[in-house]
């Protein structure tokens, strides 16, 4: 796993082709108005761009999340 490129606050997300903010599995699954376990299935399924940043804590890129939210 390499490791993600930042320019301040925000970090390059590869999906998106851009600088995004990377949020909380919590805040994500609130946002999306979903169940956290569907955005871990997100992650495992490439759906939307994920930094795993301490143990088996993700960030999660809020845009990737914000696109396949509308997709589905």
């Amino acid at each position: 796993m390499s490791h993600p490129i930042t320019m301040g606050e925000r970090i390059w997300c590869p999906s998106c082709k851009d600088y995004v903010q990377l949020i909380r599995i919590q805040r994500a699954a609130k946002l999306a108005d979903v169940n956290r376990r569907t955005i871990y299935r997100y992650i495992e399924d490439n759906k939307v761009y994920a930094v795993k940043v301490v143990g088996k804590t993700y960030r999660v890129c809020c845009s990737c999340l914000l696109k396949q939210n509308t997709d589905d």
